[in-house]
């Protein structure tokens, strides 16, 4: 008697393919075979739809405002641009619905009845909602998820919370799990936006890409994935930066911050990567030195501006590297002016008196060559 057939969830929806055999057999085709699709964005450049996206950072950090900024926008039809209104899924297992979530995403203007929230899973005949397992409920998530009208983003936050039995440091049994999810984000259409913590830097680990809570299955099965990080020099604003990305380029990291329960992006730009500031280079000793060089310029520019070779060359006596003068010298605004007079560069506080032949706001990506001359 042949067997059951096996639904598939996959990309083009329900597939059902009977198996006359006693015994598992491959399906495959030919590439010809399948459709010639291109990647289409609920955020340009950062989240796909129908992809695997992880977000990693410490507790605190704001990572749960940011998916849920992603679920406003969605709603309001601000995601994806030039699209109408869609609608998100949360899981969300540390937040409450009542005092956290919902004012919150009030807060971001939501459309309330756009975005859904999954409160648990009950069995056949069962009288107990119990939290949901990726490991179990896979195919019962995947069928209410399709019900769901217009569906964009699926958030699962934490990601851990959701994993049931499987052991979030074993390799082959996290990637079981995730190549569902991936599926789902193909079967839904929508991007499927998973949170995690990060580990303590530790030695040969310090780079950002694993440093993923877990097994590194989790960063190797995410199409993108981004980190969450305090900013080195504003303690009270955060990081968005670019860990791993298979497909489109690492793009500028982004800061927000939250003040006073609200999310909101700047419009700053943070020339630093993820593995600059979760590699283990921001320790204690680098923000003492920062303070220091913020300090040194202060006193260096106070009654006038100076040139920018003598500040380097004073700068490198105390011990301060390029780098943190730099960031010291974004922090405080001072501007790379041309003299008219002798035309080599000078170092300027904002309102300083300088007559220039070019003024240029200055950039930290720019060579010291085109800054300030050969030194």
């Amino acid at each position: 008697t042949p067997t059951p057939p096996t639904l598939l969830v996959g990309q083009g929806g329900d597939r059902v393919c009977p198996n006359p055999f006693d015994h598992p057999r491959v399906v495959m085709r030919p590439a010809s075979a399948f459709e010639h699709r291109t990647i289409e964005w609920l955020e340009p450049g950062r989240v796909a739809l129908g992809k695997l996206t992880l977000l990693a950072g410490d507790p605190g950090l704001g990572k749960s405002y940011l998916t849920l900024d992603l679920a406003a926008q969605v709603s309001r039809g601000a995601l994806p641009a030039g699209k109408p209104a869609g609608r998100a899924l949360i899981l969300s297992a540390e937040d409450d619905p009542n005092d956290t979530i919902r004012p919150r995403l009030e807060a971001m203007g939501a459309d309330l009845t756009r975005v859904h929230l999954v409160e648990g899973v009950v069995a056949p005949q069962g009288r107990v909602c119990r939290p949901a397992r990726l490991d179990d409920d896979m195919k019962v998530l995947a069928h209410a998820a399709r019900q769901i009208e217009d569906l964009r983003l699926i958030v699962i936050d934490p990601i851990s919370a959701y994993l049931g039995s499987t052991d979030s440091h074993n390799n082959a049994e996290v990637r079981a799990v995730l190549a569902e999810l991936a599926r789902l984000a193909r079967w839904t259409g929508a991007a499927v936006v998973c949170v995690t913590h990060l580990n303590k830097s530790q030695g040969n680990q310090s780079k950002a890409v694993y440093r993923a809570m877990g097994s590194l299955a989790f960063t190797a099965a995410a199409r993108t994935v981004f980190a969450v990080s305090k900013h080195p020099d504003h303690p009270d604003k955060r990081v968005v930066s670019t860990v791993k990305s298979n497909i489109s380029g690492p793009g500028e990291s982004r800061v927000f911050e939250v003040r006073e329960g609200r999310f909101r992006w700047l419009e700053e730009r943070c020339t630093l990567d993820a593995d600059a500031i979760e590699g283990g280079q921001e320790s204690v000793d680098q923000v003492s030195a920062m303070e220091e060089a913020v300090d040194f310029l202060r006193q260096l520019l106070r009654d006038r501006p100076v040139q920018a070779v003598d500040g380097i060359f004073q700068a490198s006596t105390l011990g301060l590297s390029e780098r943190t003068l730099t960031r010291a010298r974004r922090r405080l605004g001072v501007m790379a002016v041309r003299s008219g007079g002798t035309g080599s560069w000078m170092w300027a506080l904002p309102g300083q008196p300088v007559t220039p032949t070019d003024r240029t706001p200055l950039d930290p990506d720019d060579g010291a060559d085109h800054l300030y001359g050969t030194i």
